[in-house]
């Protein structure tokens, strides 16, 4: 029962295969096995480093001059990394140059590639270098990596102000939620050593539930020969001592228990629960089981994690919903020991309208990655040892890297790929009006467009106004 007083704080809301990397700030891209990626939330850039002194970075930059083939290189020099005798820069495409260099034993690499917008350039930089007799066959991986990087769509929780919540029960753990959301839950504690962490947070109106953990959900011991004879069979409840009851049951891997659990519990007030999708997630596994091999080995202990996901759709008293719901039961084995024990360690989803099934994940992502664990609070909790707590802490950094492939975000994205489909084959964009909030459609073909209190739309290839009655419209990408 290591880690059973965490139950459900930590979940996999989605997660990358083999090599590929995905970040909580809403970017993913592919690496060779061995090789680390280390963000900077701050500039948001992010460094990549390989086995062999392989080095690459990506840099997401706003320049607000215009770019074009006579500028851009003038930035590209100012932007790429000092000391290097770079050559002169080529077009690599309409609007991306790239430039070659070498320095101190290595060849290095630079791309530049732009975006226009009526507010700026929305400008990435690539690079990459390694040492001269490693570059000739790294310049494949480096090429692969930059190919690999995708950019999520925008958050909507970043426009939410994050208060932190305490677990007014023992202040055992904190999360950050959305100000002004109803929240509820704590550490509930049935014996010394059973307790069981959840929380619940809603939002004003109604339209958002998302949660973690269960109190009500209790561990579970397989059925055993030695516990028939005794007369607990499945269904019943049994008791090892310490003030715990088990419940005799058979184990369920993550993917049967988050469907189970999403139809029965994971829709309160709705009726007519349709699961639309269950898939297993032996990525989540392998992160996690990885590092409990780590902390765990030696303690004549056999833990095995088995990951899950379900989505759902619902009718709930205003209309139609939207629901997702990750499990990871965990079974515990002692060495010389019948059966096991098992339990749903990692628990956490989410219920909202359609409109706001997106932001009901980002806010669960979020709440996620804030989780921290209340130190005094695990020193003085029997049985908890340092090395849980380590646990605790690598996964959850783990967990707060593996959130973007739900089967509503990928709805979500289908959509967009839809949107941007569409409007090519109408000769339209999409552009919205700041003051109103209105989504207008307009014909393609202008760098600008604008409004007046009328509704007159107007484009123009320069950012000079028709007149002063009119007002800029935003276009979206």
């Amino acid at each position: 029962m290591y880690a059973r007083v965490f139950l459900a704080l930590l979940v996999l809301a989605g997660a990358a295969g083999a090599g590929e990397y995905r970040d909580s700030t809403g970017f993913s891209l592919r690496v060779p096995d061995g090789w680390r990626v280390i963000p900077d939330r701050r500039t948001g850039r992010i460094e990549i480093s390989g086995t062999g002194g392989e080095q690459a970075a990506i840099w997401p930059v706003f320049v607000r001059q215009r770019l074009d083939a006579r500028s851009a290189p003038a930035v590209l020099r100012k932007l790429a990394p000092a000391g290097v005798g770079w050559r002169e820069p080529q077009a690599a495409a309409a609007a991306a140059l790239r430039i070659r260099g070498r320095a101190g034993g290595r060849e290095h690499l630079a791309i530049l590639t732009w975006a226009s917008s009526s507010k700026g350039n929305a400008v990435f930089l690539y690079t990459a270098s390694a040492p001269q007799t490693l570059y000739a066959r790294t310049a494949a991986t480096f090429a692969g990596i930059f190919a690999s990087f995708r950019v999520a769509a925008s958050n909507p929780a970043l426009a939410l102000r994050w208060v932190r919540w305490r677990d007014p029960r023992e202040n055992a753990f904190s999360i950050e939620v959305p100000e002004g959301w109803k929240t509820q839950g704590g550490l509930f504690r049935f014996a010394s050593v059973d307790t069981r962490g959840a929380w619940e947070t809603v939002s004003p109106d109604g339209a958002i539930r998302v949660a973690g953990g269960d109190p009500e959900l209790p561990t579970f011991t397989e059925p055993n020969q030695m516990l028939m004879m005794a007369g607990f069979r499945e269904g019943s409840w049994y008791s090892p001592g310490y003030g715990v009851r088990m419940m005799v049951r058979r184990y369920l891997p993550g993917a049967l228990f988050s469907r189970e659990y999403a139809a029965a519990r994971g829709a309160p007030g709705c009726a007519d629960v349709r699961i639309a999708e269950t898939r297993e997630r032996p990525d989540a596994v392998a992160a996690l089981n990885a590092i409990y091999a780590q902390q765990m080995g030696g303690l004549g202990v056999s833990i095995a994690l088995a990951a899950g996901e379900s989505a759902f759709t619902c009718r709930g008293p205003a209309g139609p919903m939207n629901g997702y719901y990750f499990a990871g039961t965990q079974r515990v084995q002692s060495a010389g020991m019948p059966g096991g024990i098992w339990n749903a360690e990692y628990l956490c989803g989410f219920l909202a309208s359609p409109d706001k099934t997106a932001l009901a994940q980002a806010v669960m992502h979020h709440i996620l990655g804030s989780i921290q664990i209340n130190p005094q609070w695990a020193a003085m909790q029997q049985n908890i040892t340092a090395s849980t707590s380590r646990i605790v802490s690598r996964t959850s950094a783990e967990i707060s890297n593996i959130t973007a492939s739900t089967y509503w975000n990928r709805q979500r994205v289908m959509d967009e790929i839809d949107r941007r489909r569409s409007n090519a084959i109408l000769g339209v964009v999409d552009v919205v009006d700041p003051v109103t909030g209105r989504e207008l459609k307009v014909e393609n073909g202008s760098n600008y467009y604008w409004i007046d209190q009328r509704g007159t739309i107007a484009g123009t290839d320069t950012d000079t106004r028709p007149n002063l009655d009119f007002r800029e419209l935003i276009a979206r990408p």
